[in-house]
Formats: structure tokens, C-alpha cells, sequence
């Protein structure tokens, strides 16, 4: 192929385990196997591959796992359509299938430039050129400004000239030939007011509009992100921290005609900014004031967003509430203040309730993601955790949660801190999937599941049902939603997530 732009295919391939399960892998978090899984829109690369189409490139949107394609069938329709790059995504659990991947697609497809993304690579480049046959690893959280910026230096060149011209551009470790050679550190801050708002046909939507727990009305969708990376980015457990992570935020205006778009075009019912963590104070205030003066909160459709606990007061609460916001997710990591002080949450458990109390009485359904397993996690400490979850949810406080184990994720502070303490229990990449503990804890393993389906367990207890029920005196049409039609989804949810972290692997 000479002098024209390159063809792109940004492809997650199907990965199933032993179990029959399919990874989830999109968007970077560390990876969960299910059954019946959420595909999540892989944000940035749905920027990257919009932006590269408004540049000229040839974009094949590939999400064989979404699909539920066969790896066989996924792999053969990928090598029909000849792509010049492949861009794939990658974390810690799976990347040893990702390195077979690419000695399979060389020989399949000998003349695709194969690159990887995703935390791990970006992080221990090294690592994967030693085990794999990639040709381009990108060291930046930014993908889709390295992307554009990577393949807009090659358009218009032959192609003999294309890793010359991948030299240009930083933020990548480039093999050529038997040299691999870094092009320098990247960008650390991007004008997010820059990257492009996803092309919903292009990305192919659909596939993760449907089964979702953050969407009360399907279909869904995941906005494109207000904030690249997290305003606070001090968690020692998230990938959202660190010296070579940054924060930017997008403009108001811009996302909202975003959130416009997939309400009047594509008849949304839910949209989620999954951004690290979303706005606060006068931000979040004129985002909610911007959609009350357009009436997009009168068209039928939720909106919601992660946020901290202490990062919005009741005025602003409200606001959003009268908004048409609904979802609201809060990492409840502990109840403990030590777990919280080590973790560097930033925020005390004495602002907590406060704060769920305003939530819920503005009608929010305030959602908490809980984690236990810690290292140092006793049997008093994962109690008291166990004790106030219960109670939130009993009492009304909070609506719906997600519990999971602490899984170190890759070379974050406390993946280095395990190791450090020597607490890591496996060097298998393969065993850090979320389905088992895998650091020594003061306490049997056993306990730390029996506590997930004890909080899980709630969704099913007579007290939070009566609760529900209570909620219906409001007349507030999201709460009979709620009880109604998100109910029957919610349990068999819930169901398999029980499953997943408490029976499928608790015994191995």
C-alpha cells in the first residue's frame, strides 16, 4: 500500500475462559470474567478511532468479544478485512494471551503493524516485546491524541517510511527490525477540549447499550468523558495516579451538545461519564444549570457520573437531582479509617453519611463500590465494613453496590507496595483477574468472600425489599422503575457476581 491513508482496525478479541466466561477488558480496568458480561465502550479508543477517521483513515470498528463471536470467527473475519494497523488493549490477566495473539495475527496478517495499548504495556514495554511479536507500544494514558498523532505522520508516505515516521512522534516504543527504541515521553497534559466526541455509528453503540447495572432504562450510553484521568489522583489502588498521569476536563458546553446528540438522534434513555472522577462545586452546577436550560431533563432520559464523597454539598445535589440525574456512583472502599488513611482516600467516614442522606433525599440513587481483601484487612475491620454497608442499604442510604476483591493492579503504588511487603501470592499475570485473592491477609481468604455474599445478600433481604417498596410512597417514576423493571435485571446480576467472586475460583 502506497501513498494513501492506512486502513485501522481497533480490535478486542473474544477471550473466554475455562468456566465458558468472557473477559471484560474494555476501557482498562482490571479484568472480570462473566457469563453474561457488560461490554463498556472503550472510551478513548472510540475517540482515537473517530479522530482517525476525520483524518482520512480507513476505521474498522472490531469488537469480537462484544459480539459474541467465536475466537476463530472473530480472527477470520479480521484477516478478511486486511487492516495495515491493528490496535489492541491490553491488562495485566490477559496479557499473556495478548502476546500469543500477536504471534497468531504475524502469521495470519505478516503485514500489519500491531500495537498495543493499556497500562501494563505502557508501563513494562520491555516486558512485551520480550514475549511478543508486537511492533508498537504506546507509553501514554492519551491514546487517542498518540494515535492520531502516529498515524497522521505516515499518511500521504510509503509505507517503507511508516515506523521512520513513527520515530517522530513521542510517546512510543517502536520495534524496527531487531532495534527497539523509545521516541521519548509523552505529552503528560492534552487539551481534552480537543478530542473528538465518539462516532456512535462508527463505534457501533448498540453493543453496549443494553445490559449494563448503571442503566435503569435501556438503551444507554456511556458518555464521552468530561475529565481525562481524576482530579484527586491519589488512590494508591488506582491506575488514575501517579507521575505520569495528569488531569484535564472538557468544556460544558461540548458535552452537552454531546448528551443532546444521543438524546434527540439515538433516543438514549441513560447517559453514564464514567471519567475517574466527574465535576464538582460550580462545574458540576453550570453542567446541570446547561441541561435544565435546554430541557433535556424533561425528555425521559437519566443521567449519572462517579464522584468522592465530600466533593458535592446539598445545594449542588439538588441541582442535579432537578437535573434529571440519577446514578451515582461512590467508591466505599472501607469503614474503617485506617484502610481509608492507607489508601490515601482522602476523605473521612464521619462525611459519609451526610452525604448519602442528601443524595437520597433529592431522589439520586447513590451506588457503592465496595473492596475487600486488603493485606492488612482484619476480621474487625472487614466487619465494621460488612455492618455499615448493611445499614446504608437498609436504611435507604444507599440503592445498589458492587463489592470486589482488592486485585494489586498493575505497578500501581499498591501493587508496589505488595510487593515490597512481600504479601503477593502468585507472579502469574493470568491470576490477577479479580475472582481470588491473591496477597496474604491476616485472616482466611474464606472470610473475605463470606463478607461479598453477606453485603450481596442484601438484595435479597426483606428489609431492603420493604425499603423499595417504602420508596414508591415518593410517586417519583424512577423508583417504580427501579423495583419494577431494573429489579428483575439487577438480581440476576447480582446473582453472578456472587458466583463469580465467591464460588467459581474461592476454593483454588
Amino acid at each position: 500500500m502506497r501513498n494513501c491513508a492506512p486502513k485501522v482496525a481497533f480490535s478486542f478479541p473474544p477471550i473466554v475462559n475455562e468456566l465458558g466466561q468472557r473477559a471484560m477488558v474494555s476501557q482498562n480496568r482490571n479484568v472480570q470474567y462473566f457469563i453474561k458480561p457488560t461490554f463498556l465502550v472503550p472510551v478513548v479508543h472510540a475517540q482515537a478511532a473517530t479522530a482517525l477517521r476525520d483524518i482520512g483513515c480507513s476505521v474498522f470498528w472490531d469488537d469480537g468479544n462484544a459480539e459474541g463471536l467465536l475466537f476463530d470467527q472473530w480472527l477470520d473475519r479480521l484477516c478478511e478485512e486486511k487492516p495495515d494497523i491493528v490496535v489492541l488493549e491490553s491488562t495485566t490477566p490477559v496479557m499473556k494471551f495478548f502476546w500469543r495473539l500477536t504471534e497468531t495475527l504475524k502469521g495470519r496478517l505478516p503485514n500489519a503493524i500491531l500495537c498495543i495499548t493499556g497500562y501494563h504495556s505502557m508501563r513494562m514495554p520491555g516486558e512485551t516485546f520480550e514475549n511478543s511479536l508486537v511492533d508498537v507500544v504506546v507509553t501514554s494514558p492519551h491514546v487517542d491524541f498518540v494515535i492520531q498523532r502516529m498515524l497522521g505522520a505516515i499518511i500521504g508516505r510509503d509505507r517503507e517510511l511508516w515506523m521512520q515516521s513513527f520515530a517522530e512522534v513521542g510517546g512510543l516504543v517502536i520495534r524496527d527490525g531487531a532495534a527497539v527504541m523509545s521516541t521519548g515521553h509523552f505529552s503528560l497534559v492534552e487539551d481534552v477540549d480537543r478530542s473528538a466526541i465518539i462516532d456512535r455509528d462508527l463505534t457501533r453503540w448498540k453493543l453496549y447499550s443494553g445490559e449494563n447495572g448503571n442503566f435503569l432504562m435501556p438503551p444507554g450510553a456511556y458518555a464521552t468523558s468530561v475529565i481525562r484521568d481524576c482530579s484527586f489522583g491519589k488512590c494508591t489502588f488506582c491506575r488514575y495516579n501517579g507521575a505520569d498521569l495528569t488531569y484535564s476536563q472538557m468544556d460544558v458546553k461540548k458535552s452537552v451538545d454531546e448528551y443532546e446528540l444521543l438524546i434527540t438522534k439515538y433516543g438514549v434513555k441513560e447517559i453514564f461519564d464514567d471519567s475517574g472522577v466527574w465535576f464538582r462545586g460550580k462545574d458540576a452546577r453550570e453542567f446541570a444549570n446547561e441541561i435544565i436550560s435546554r430541557g433535556l431533563h424533561k425528555k425521559g432520559c437519566y443521567f449519572g457520573f462517579n464522584t468522592r464523597f465530600e466533593y458535592l454539598d446539598r445545594e449542588t445535589i439538588f441541582l442535579l437531582a432537578k437535573a434529571n440525574f440519577r446514578f451515582v456512583l461512590l467508591g466505599f472502599e472501607a469503614a474503617d479509617q485506617e484502610t481509608l488513611t492507607r489508601l490515601k482516600k482522602g476523605y473521612s467516614n464521619e462525611h459519609v453519611e451526610q452525604c448519602l442522606r442528601w443524595m437520597t433525599e433529592a431522589g439520586l440513587h447513590p451506588h457503592l463500590t465496595v473492596m475487600v481483601g486488603y493485606y492488612w484487612q482484619t476480621q474487625e475491620q472487614l466487619d465494621l465494613t460488612v455492618r455499615t454497608v448493611k445499614r446504608y442499604m437498609f436504611q435507604g442510604l444507599a440503592r445498589t453496590l458492587q463489592v470486589t476483591i482488592c486485585t494489586p493492579l498493575d505497578f500501581t503504588e499498591y501493587h508496589k507496595e505488595c510487593i515490597r511487603e512481600g504479601v503477593l501470592l502468585t507472579e502469574d499475570y493470568d491470576d490477577h483477574d479479580m475472582s481470588k485473592l491473591i496477597v496474604k491477609t491476616p485472616i482466611p481468604h474464606e472470610r473475605y468472600y463470606e463478607a461479598i455474599r453477606e453485603m450481596y445478600g442484601v438484595a435479597f433481604h426483606p428489609r431492603y425489599l420493604l425499603r423499595c417498596v417504602a420508596f414508591l410512597l415518593k410517586f417519583r417514576p424512577r423508583d417504580w422503575q427501579f423495583l419494577f423493571v431494573y429489579g428483575v435485571r439487577a438480581a440476576r446480576r447480582v446473582r453472578q457476581h456472587m458466583y463469580n467472586l465467591t464460588e467459581a475460583k474461592s476454593g483454588s
